[in-house]
């Protein structure tokens, strides 16, 4: 009986050391993690006027709508001197507009819609790539954008659930 309390005192001990040293180690790791993210997200994504001239390009090489390029032309001038544009009344708002380049870079790709394929997993950014056209078309009538409201409108179209919180995760991140 003795022995057994002895066993188990060293094991309560024994268990009290792992503990105290792995809650720091976790700590640790957890610290770096942040910082990681910290750093992702202080990457610029907003579009910048460079990033729209390529889409736009690219939606001509596609033969995309034409008043739709129009559109991201003069957003794209604003970003270029956005004092000169103040004073003029704008059709849509800043969250309009980049609702609008999220779904065109989905569909048409370029250099901006690969700032939202670098903002998730590697699984998730080859659908992206096979499949921009079906994810685009899931979420280009959600109202309300959300993380969850566009994933499930993409569970919806058929992505799988994972990928489409991944994807609605970055599109969030990007639409800020």
């Amino acid at each position: 009986m003795k022995n057994n309390h002895i066993r188990i005192a060293a094991a309560t001990a024994l268990t009290a050391v792992t503990v105290g040293v792995a809650a720091p180690a976790a700590s640790a790791v957890e610290a770096h993690r942040d910082r990681a993210v910290a750093t992702q997200a202080a990457e610029p994504l907003q579009p910048t006027a460079e990033d729209v001239r390529d889409l736009i390009s690219r939606m001509r090489a596609d033969g995309a709508d034409v008043n739709q390029i129009r559109e991201f032309e003069e957003y794209a001038k604003q970003l270029e001197n956005p004092d000169a544009h103040k004073r003029t009344k704008r059709a849509l708002g800043m969250g309009t507009i980049v609702r609008k380049l999220i779904v065109a870079g989905l569909r048409h790709g370029g250099s901006w819609a690969g700032k939202i394929v670098g903002k998730v997993s590697k699984k998730s950014g080859a659908f992206i790539s096979r499949n921009g056209n079906k994810i685009a078309d899931a979420i280009e009538d959600v109202e309300g954008w959300s993380e969850t409201a566009l994933s499930i409108a993409m569970v919806r179209a058929g992505v799988p659930t994972d990928v489409a919180h991944d994807i609605a995760k970055a599109i969030m991140m990007v639409a800020l």
